[in-house]
């Protein structure tokens, strides 16, 4: 069974949530497939894996099996699903080089309200792949199987999953909050904020960290370690920055 991007969802209003679990559908247009060979498949792999190392998004499922049409389910993450996905489609058309269109519209995404929604678009997926192949990700929930990509996620639990919506888990919400983190991290570690000029490798992990769990901008980020510019913390996070 080949999937096409109408069995699952209808053209509507793009909806936006920086902690929300998405059901994306990119489709190829009339005169080129997406995937002529799965060397083309397997280059699409390799971007998604770069992108997601560089927006920090959750990948729980994947599926290239379709010539024409390719699925993702992925929670952004405190990320921009709209530069995730420019990203990944520009890379991808770039490595194609078509003279023809590549593909037919704008990517559809669906923002998934609950976890019963996301674990059954997960096993929709994961039933077009009825032998472990890398073009779909039910080959890295196998058990036993050789294919492991450590960067695609397993779903959660379902109780995790069933969380309200937009919500950052655990995350620090106020600068004076990211302050007093800060400071019992550096105790803990026996630096003081003064060190962490000299240290750069320590206090980029540590803005790393702050990014994913965490809703402070850019802006307040910058100003928790030190005083740093928004550019440069756009640098640390290797994100592109609209500044």
């Amino acid at each position: 069974m080949r999937m096409k991007g109408s069995d699952f969802m209808a053209r509507q209003a793009r909806q936006k949530d920086p902690y929300g679990t998405f059901h994306i559908t990119q489709s190829g247009g009339s005169s080129r497939n997406l995937f002529l060979s799965d060397h083309d498949r397997s280059e699409l792999l390799e971007i998604l894996r770069r992108t997601q190392a560089k927006f920090q998004f959750k990948l729980y499922a994947y599926c290239f099996l379709s010539d024409n049409t390719y699925h993702l389910v992925m929670n952004v993450n405190g990320g921009d699903l709209t530069k995730i996905m420019k990203s990944i489609n520009i890379s991808y058309a770039m490595y194609v080089g078509s003279v023809v269109q590549l593909f037919k519209d704008r990517y559809k995404s669906v923002l998934l309200k609950q976890g019963e929604d996301i674990s059954e678009i997960v096993e929709k997926l994961h039933k077009n792949s009825k032998t472990p192949t890398l073009w779909n990700s039910y080959c890295t929930y196998v058990p036993g199987e050789s294919f492991k990509l450590d960067w695609v996620e397993h779903l959660p639990s379902s109780a995790e999953l069933n969380k309200p919506d937009g919500e950052c888990k655990n995350c620090i919400e106020t600068l004076e909050d990211a302050l007093a983190k800060l400071d019992e991290i550096l105790r803990e570690k026996d630096l003081h904020k003064e060190m962490l000029k000299k240290e750069k490798d320590i206090r980029n992990d540590l803005i790393m960290q702050f990014r994913k769990n965490s809703t402070l901008s850019l802006k307040e980020l910058g100003m928790v370690f030190g005083g740093l510019s928004e550019s440069t913390i756009c640098k640390i996070l290797n994100v592109e920055c609209d500044l």
